[in-house]
């Protein structure tokens, strides 16, 4: 009884990490133990992969994603299976981040340093000032159209 108990809850937080991606992964482990990201730094260094705390931000924010031998590396700080790395690396690749403006986004932010959700309300923020800014250039030209059409008549 207690076995397949065991294996439920197993199964239970594959299902939760299958659909996180990398990005989100990363992050909650690092929360979850309450490091910055120079300890993630400190923690791989005494694994000898030598990184900087601008390639952690860069895993978070999606711009970059470790490779297999960090991968290795990270599930043996975090204690998490190197399959729930790939997998929710896999699931990154699945949801589009490859996009052109996901990737445009996420530059920004990494710049900024403002969340992704922000970046991405800013976006359409943006885009709406320009319809509104395209629409008010369209009908100034059509007066101005008009006008110097009523002009030559």
């Amino acid at each position: 009884m207690l076995i397949n108990k065991s294996k439920e809850n197993k199964e239970q937080e594959n299902k939760i990490v299958e659909t996180r991606t990398i990005e989100q992964l990363l992050r909650d482990l690092r929360q979850e133990k309450n490091w910055s990201y120079w300890n993630v730094v400190d923690e791989l260094t005494r694994k000898g992969i030598i990184l900087n705390e601008k390639t952690i931000k860069k895993w978070e924010y999606g711009l970059e994603y470790p490779d297999l031998d960090v991968i290795y590396k990270l599930s043996e700080i975090y204690l998490v299976p190197s399959e729930n790395f790939v997998i929710a690396k896999n699931n990154s690749f699945k949801e589009g981040y490859e996009t052109i403006h996901m990737e445009f986004i996420k530059r920004i932010c990494y710049i900024t340093g403002i969340s992704l959700k922000a970046g991405y309300i800013a976006m359409y923020v943006f885009i709406g000032l320009a319809l509104i800014w395209a629409l008010l250039f369209f009908v100034g030209k059509c007066n101005e159209y008009l006008l110097v059409r009523s002009i030559m008549n």
